[in-house]
């Protein structure tokens, strides 16, 4: 005869099996969304060279370096560099533009405001976007942080308005202090393919590398002002 002791133990011992089951589901779902996690946080950078996008690409890249002043960057090879210091004012120092769209790239340039970066980055932000803000239509912040750019404290700026056609445009502002000069840096595109080129951008600004001081040239015109006629240039 079973006793009721007996007929429990295939029930305890199916009821672990169901606990194993449970455990080893959750086990495998968190290291699925822990890979997933790692994979996105990969793509948004080039590791190596190397491109992940939904499969491997190498990422041709070219170099710029210049003297006085002393400026070195990566840039991917679907940008041609733009030096047309005439076209764009005295503290322009070169750009990168994409060949088919000079409206999609990046400038480095003299000047911006004098920040005190032991200010917290609210206070930064607030003095940098106000004069822009001012000005923009429908302007969106969408992220600032104090970050290391060339090894030097720099403070990184996101932000989108609408373009006199109604079209939304994306520009991320870097402002550098090296030693006694300040870098003002423009990256943009239309927002609609930002993340196609945010990569890109990100080539320019982890390999930006500031050597020496700038003494053969200055601009004459407050940092805001070049902003602004960098959002006139939206007008083509």
């Amino acid at each position: 005869m079973i006793t009721k002791q007996e007929e429990s133990q295939p029930n305890k011992f199916q009821k672990f099996l169901k606990i194993i089951k449970i455990i080893v589901i959750i086990l495998v779902v968190l290291v699925v969304l822990i890979v997933g996690y790692f994979a996105y946080r990969l793509s948004q950078k080039d590791l190596f060279g190397w491109r992940l996008n939904f499969n491997l690409n190498k990422v041709e890249t070219g170099t710029y370096t210049s003297f006085a002043p002393n400026l070195a960057f990566l840039y991917p090879r679907i940008f041609e560099i733009d030096s047309n210091r005439e076209r764009y004012g005295k503290g322009y120092l070169v750009g990168i533009k994409l060949k088919t769209d000079d409206r999609t790239g990046c400038d480095v340039r003299l000047g911006g405001p004098e920040l005190d970066f032991s200010k917290n980055v609210t206070e930064l932000t607030d003095e940098v976007v106000a004069p822009v803000k001012s000005k923009a239509s429908d302007f969106k912040l969408i992220e600032n942080k104090k970050t290391k750019i060339g090894g030097r404290d720099a403070l990184r700026v996101s932000f989108s308005f609408l373009d006199p056609i109604g079209a939304r445009v994306r520009l991320d502002q870097a402002f550098v202090k090296d030693k006694n000069t300040s870098y003002y840096i423009i990256c943009g595109t239309g927002e609609y393919q930002y993340n196609f080129f945010q990569k890109d951008f990100n080539v320019f600004y982890d390999s930006l590398n500031f050597n020496g001081t700038i003494s053969d040239f200055e601009t004459n015109q407050p940092w805001h002002r070049i902003l602004l006629r960098e959002l006139l240039f939206w007008r083509k």
